[in-house]
C-alpha cells in the first residue's frame, strides 16, 4: 500500500513539472535578470570589508597587527567572490547549451538565485566569528547553491540541448557533477569541527576544477580543425 501511495505521489509530482514545460519564457530575459543579481551579490560581499580602527594610524606595528585580523575576513570575502564568479560563468555556459527555456527552468533559476543571494550573510559570519557553526554555514549555503546550478545543468540537458552537444557526454558531465562541488563543499563545512583550516584550503581549492566549462559544442572543434 504505502508503494502505491508512493509511485501515485510520484506521477503527481511528475505531473506538475510536466505542465512546467507547457509554458515557455524568453531565454534573454532569463539570462538578463540573473546577471544583474550576480552582478548585484558580487558587489554587496565586497561592502563587508572594512578598514579595522587603530588608535596611533602613525604606529606601523598597530597597522599592521589591525590588519592581519581582517584577513580571515578578506580570505572569507575572495572565496566568495571566486564562488560567484564561477557559478556566473557556468550558469551562463548551461544557459548556452540550450535552445529555449520554460516555466521550469525559471523556478530553478529562481532557486539558484535565492541562494546566491543568501551568500553575503554566511560570508560576513565566517569572516568576522571563526567558528566551526560559521564555517559550515558557509559550506551548507555554497552547497545548496552548487546543487542548484547541477539541477539547472540536468534540466536544461535532459529536455532542451542544442544539437550542437554530445548529449551522451554532457549527460555524464551532469552525472559527475552531483559528486562534485556539492559534496566537496559540504564535507569542507563539516570538517570544520576537526579544523576551519581544512575547511578554508577546500573551498579555496574547488573552484580550480571549474574554471573552464565542462562542455563544449561540436561546431566548434569543426572551426578550429579548419583553421589549423
Amino acid at each position: 500500500m504505502f508503494f502505491v501511495y508512493c509511485m501515485l505521489y510520484k506521477a503527481r509530482i511528475m505531473s506538475v513539472f510536466n505542465k512546467f514545460k507547457e509554458w515557455q519564457f524568453a531565454k534573454g530575459r532569463l539570462e538578463m535578470f540573473s546577471d544583474g543579481v550576480f552582478a548585484i551579490v558580487i558587489t554587496l560581499l565586497v561592502l563587508e570589508l572594512k578598514m579595522p580602527e587603530v588608535e596611533d594610524p602613525t604606529d606601523m606595528h598597530m597597522v599592521l597587527t589591525a590588519l592581519v585580523k581582517v584577513l580571515p575576513a578578506f580570505y572569507s570575502w575572495v572565496i566568495s567572490f571566486f564562488f560567484v564568479a564561477i557559478m556566473w560563468l557556468h550558469h551562463h555556459n548551461i544557459m548556452h547549451m540550450a535552445s529555449r527555456s520554460d516555466y521550469g527552468v525559471i523556478w530553478i533559476n529562481n532557486l539558484l538565485l535565492f541562494f546566491i543571494c543568501m551568500l553575503p550573510f554566511p560570508t560576513a559570519l565566517m569572516g568576522h566569528y571563526h567558528l566551526p557553526i560559521f564555517i559550515a554555514l558557509w559550506g551548507l549555503t555554497v552547497s545548496l547553491t552548487s546543487t542548484m546550478l547541477v539541477w539547472l545543468y540536468y534540466y536544461n540537458s535532459k529536455n532542451y540541448l542544442k544539437d550542437s552537444y554530445d548529449k551522451k557526454q554532457v549527460m555524464k558531465n551532469v552525472r559527475l557533477s552531483v559528486f562534485a562541488a556539492p559534496v566537496m563543499y559540504l564535507t569542507g563545512g563539516l570538517l570544520a569541527w576537526v579544523s576551519i583550516y581544512i575547511s578554508f584550503v577546500i573551498y579555496g581549492l574547488v573552484p580550480l576544477l571549474y574554471l573552464l566549462p565542462l562542455d563544449k559544442e561540436k561546431k566548434h572543434d569543426v572551426v578550429n580543425d579548419e583553421i589549423d
